[in-house]
């Protein structure tokens, strides 16, 4: 009685082995499995290259919510026939904000100016009369000159109708800054003010 006992023992006691190594071996393979999941998803992500991290990443503008209640500097008309025509042709507004109102005086525009080109299609009625039509996009310009210290200081944006995210691409930003530059002496701005003889408009 007590072999037959030992051998039921031992078999039981094998047969815990066992278990017990099926389970260790499946906990194994489950860790190695994820393992070479996490592995996979690693090699996958782009590699970050040192002081690139965010090279190619352009800051974001915000959309200017309540521009229209800004000062109105200028409004102006490209019409067919000029070379800007295909892109900004149209009726536009040019707004700014207070802190670029302030800069308007001397082309020094202070960190957090804002300037908006509102721009709409225009309506010829065949009698002399030209109205506005619907919106196309608006652009903006904000002055950071940490933030986009690579582009004169400033930040650029365009909203198409409607919209509230930015469409412009990295050398659509390149090209906006470069055709700023040529206005350097008066803050990288061309708006000017058009009514310095009114009661508390900026002085030059």
């Amino acid at each position: 009685m007590r072999r037959a006992r030992s051998g039921r023992d031992l078999r039981a006691a094998l047969a815990g082995i066992g278990r017990g190594r099926t389970a260790a071996a499946a906990l194994a393979a489950t860790l190695a499995a994820a393992l070479v999941l996490h592995g996979f998803a690693r090699a996958a992500e782009p590699a970050a290259q040192p002081g690139h991290e965010r090279e190619n990443v352009a800051p974001a503008v915000a959309y200017p919510s309540g521009y229209p209640r800004w000062t109105h500097l200028k409004s102006g008309l490209i019409a067919a026939g000029h070379p800007a025509f295909a892109r900004f042709g149209g009726l536009h507004h040019i707004y700014a904000n207070p802190a670029a109102l302030e800069g308007n005086r001397d082309g020094r525009y202070a960190d957090g100016s804002v300037l908006v080109y509102d721009l709409f299609e225009t309506r010829d009625s065949g009698d002399g009369l030209i109205d506005q039509g619907p919106r196309r996009h608006i652009d903006v310009m904000v002055k950071d000159s940490r933030r986009f210290a690579a582009t004169g200081g400033w930040g650029y944006a365009e909203f198409a109708a409607g919209q509230r995210s930015d469409r412009l691409t990295p050398a659509d930003r390149d090209g906006c800054a470069a055709c700023h530059a040529s206005r350097a002496q008066h803050g990288h701005v061309f708006s000017q003010w058009q009514n310095r003889d009114e009661g508390g408009a900026p002085s030059s």
